[in-house]
């Protein structure tokens, strides 16, 4: 019996799952600092008016910035697509991996989740700190509506998660396996 080959897909899963949480919540953590420079430095930029003649900086900015503005805005939307994609692209590799029942894969299945959750709790109470905080930062992050809320509630999503991987990748039969 090839014990390494059984272990496998938990590693993929649980740490592929992790790996997205801690991903998510560091891009978004990030992309709330970006739009907060960017909210102080764009409207600076756009007053500089006229500096030599027939060189307007605030009507090269509008071109510039206001597209680049609009796409930083929009990350947060694109950002909770990915995670959700994410989760989907991790259920669907449990089905592949499906029909293992010896006890021992399920007993380390079961430490991996409580780990996963515990890491899950520690990522979003993280994320809560910047999120609850009344500053400019903390604004930012509260208009990152479907991120925000996928990651702070990331320990009960992910408890679901893992109780459908849990369900799919242990109730398979041998015969209807992919792999």
């Amino acid at each position: 019996m090839n014990n390494k080959a059984q272990m496998f897909p938990i590693i993929v899963l649980i740490g592929g799952i992790i790996m997205l949480v801690l991903l998510v919540a560091g891009m978004t953590i990030g992309l709330g600092v970006i739009k907060t420079g960017t909210d102080i430095i764009f409207p600076e930029i756009s007053k500089f008016g006229e500096v030599t003649d027939g060189v307007n900086i605030s009507e090269s900015a509008n071109y510039v910035l206001n597209p680049v503005s609009t796409i930083i805005s929009n990350l947060g939307l694109i950002m909770g697509i990915i995670y959700l994609l994410g989760i989907a692209g991790l259920l669907t590799i449990a089905f592949v991996f499906r029909g293992n029942q010896n006890g021992w894969v399920i007993a380390i299945f079961v430490a991996s989740i409580l780990l996963l959750i515990i890491t899950c709790i520690a990522i979003s109470e993280f994320y809560e700190t910047f999120y609850l905080a009344q500053n400019d930062y903390g604004g930012v992050l509260r208009d990152y509506s479907l991120v925000s809320f996928l990651i702070i509630y990331s320990p009960t999503i992910m408890t679901i998660v893992a109780f459908i991987a849990g369900v799919i990748l242990f109730t398979g039969n041998q015969e209807g396996r992919f792999v």
